[in-house]
C-alpha cells in the first residue's frame, strides 16, 4: 500500500528562509500525521538541504572519530562488519564521491554490498546544514515542543535491505533523501506480535500485504512516527540519506544526565570508581565514601544550577548534543544595534546575583545587571537594541562592571549566531 504524499505546492511556501515551512503546513502536518501515520513530503525546498558532495565531505571527516573508542560509526562490507583496519576501508578524499569510493572497493576485491551508518552526523556536515535543520524544525517545535534528544544519522551504501532488519526506533523520523532512490516498508505497531519492542520478523515476505511503502527521490522527505516498524529496501544502486530522529518519548531526566556525568568528573576525578571495592567484613565505613558525599553535596544550589544549564542548553540547541561551531563573523565594531536571530532562541535565568544565558546549546554566566535583562527582554520581543542605549546603563564603577558584563553577553550571543548586527 502506498503512503499518502504531501504535494509540492502545499510546502513550497517559505517564511523568509529557504528551509522553513509555513505554520499552516505544520498545523496540517501535526493534525494528520504527527504521532499518527507515515507520509511522503515531495521536494519541499527550492534546493537540497544537503548535496551528495556535502555528504561525502562529511563522511571523509568522520575519520577524525577513529582516534577514540566509540560505537557511533558502523561499516559493513559484503555483510561483514569492519571493526579492524577501518582507516583502510573508510572513504577518503581521493575517492571524490560515493561512486569513486565503491570503485576503489571493487579494485580492492570488495565488489558487493556496502552499508555505512554514522550517528550524529550533523557534527560533520557543519554549520550550514545545522542551520538549515533548525529552519526546518522551528515551525514544528512551536507546536510539539523540543524533544529531549535529537540527532541526524547518515545511511549510505548499496545494501538491498537495512542490515538491522525490520525494527522500530524510539524516535519520530524524517528521512531526507540525498542521493539515489530511497524506499521504506512500514507497518503499524500492532502488525507484529514480537517478543522484542525493537526487533520485528526476519523474513517478512508474508507480512508484505499489510505494509505501507514510502518511496522518495533526492529532495523528498519521508516521515513516520516512532510506533511504526520499518525496513529500508533498495534496488542495489548507490544512495545516501540523512535520518533526523526526534526522541519525544525520551526521558528528560536521562537527557539531563549528560550534565551529571560531567559533574561526576568533579566529584570522582575521573571515570574510575575511586573506591574500587568495599572492605569485607570490616565494619568501618571507608573514608572515601564520606569524602565523595561531601564533594557531591557541594555548595547549596549547585545541582539546581547544573540541571538548569543542561535544560537551557537542550532547548536552545534544538535537542542536539553535538552542535557544529558557527563560522567566525559578526562583531560589535561599527555595529549600531543588534536584533535576535528568529530561529535561535535565547534563554536566561537569574540566581545568586548572576545571570545564566544560553544560546545555540551553550551557555555563560555573567554578573546580573539590569541593563542585560532589559536588553534580553527587548530581543525576545523582536526589537532592535541600540548599542549606545545598552552600554549607557549605570554610573561610575557600576557602569564599568555593567558594560563589561553586557559586552561579554553580546560577544557570546554574536559568536553563537543568536544575534544579527544592525548597521
Amino acid at each position: 500500500m502506498l503512503a499518502p504524499a504531501v504535494k509540492r505546492k502545499e510546502t513550497q511556501k517559505v517564511m523568509g528562509t529557504e528551509f522553513s515551512l509555513e505554520r499552516e503546513f505544520w498545523r496540517a502536518f501535526t493534525k494528520s500525521y504527527w504521532n499518527r501515520k507515515p507520509v511522503l513530503i515531495r521536494a519541499p525546498f527550492p534546493k537540497p538541504i544537503a548535496t551528495p558532495d556535502d555528504v561525502f565531505r562529511g563522511v571523509v571527516a568522520t575519520r577524525r572519530r577513529l582516534g577514540s573508542e566509540r560505537d557511533d560509526l558502523d561499516l559493513s562490507l559484503e555483510g561483514r562488519k569492519i571493526v579492524l583496519d577501518l582507516d583502510r576501508w573508510l572513504p577518503c578524499a581521493k575517492d571524490l564521491s560515493l561512486t569513486g569510493y565503491q570503485s576503489r572497493l571493487k579494485r580492492d576485491g570488495v565488489p558487493g554490498q556496502l552499508a555505512m551508518l554514522v550517528n550524529e552526523f550533523q557534527s560533520e556536515l557543519g554549520w550550514t546544514f545545522y542551520d538549515r535543520i533548525r529552519q526546518f524544525l522551528h515551525g514544528l517545535y512551536e507546536i510539539v515542543g523540543v524533544p529531549a534528544r535529537a540527532e541526524v544519522d547518515l545511511f549510505m551504501g548499496n545494501y538491498k535491505r537495512t542490515p538491522l532488519g525490520v525494527h522500530r526506533d524510539e524516535a519520530h523520523v524524517f528521512v531526507f533523501v540525498v542521493e539515489g532512490r530511497k524506499q521504506f516498508r512500514l507497518w503499524p505497531k500492532q502488525a507484529f506480535q514480537s517478543i522484542s519492542h525493537r526487533y520485528g520478523p526476519g523474513p517478512y515476505t508474508k507480512y508484505m500485504k499489510g505494509s505501507i511503502c514510502l518511496t522518495g527521490d533526492p529532495g523528498d522527505i519521508l516521515f513516520w512516527p516512532s510506533s511504526y516498524w520499518h525496513v529500508a529496501e533498495s534496488d542495489g544502486q548507490p544512495g545516501s540519506s540523512l535520518t533526523l530522529g526526534l526522541y519525544h518519548g525520551y526521558s528528560v531526566f536521562v537527557a539531563l544526565m549528560k550534565n551529571l556525568r560531567q559533574w561526576y568528573h568533579t566529584i570522582a576525578g575521573d571515570d574510575r570508581d575511586p573506591i574500587g571495592s568495599l572492605p569485607f567484613p570490616n565494619s568501618q565505613v571507608p573514608e572515601e565514601m564520606s569524602s565523595i558525599a561531601r564533594r557531591a553535596e557541594g555548595r547549596p544550589g549547585a545541582l539546581t544550577e547544573r540541571l538548569m544549564r543542561s535544560w537551557m542548553e537542550t532547548i536552545t540547541g534544538y535537542g542536539f548534543e553535538r552542535i557544529p561551531r558557527p563560522p567566525g563573523g559578526a562583531s560589535l565594531r561599527n555595529t549600531k544595534g543588534v536584533r535576535g536571530n528568529p530561529i535561535s532562541p535565547i534563554l536566561h535565568w537569574k540566581f545568586n546575583g548572576s545571570l545564566m544565558i544560553s544560546a545555540n546549546g551553550r551557555s555563560i554566566v555573567v554578573p546580573n545587571h539590569r541593563g542585560i535583562e532589559k536588553m534580553l527582554g527587548k530581543l525576545s520581543h523582536g526589537l532592535v537594541c541600540e548599542m549606545g542605549d545598552s552600554l549607557a546603563q549605570g554610573n561610575g564603577k557600576s557602569r564599568r562592571a555593567s558594560r563589561r558584563a553586557l559586552r561579554q553577553t553580546l560577544d557570546f550571543l554574536l559568536e553563537e549566531r543568536a544575534l544579527e548586527p544592525v548597521q
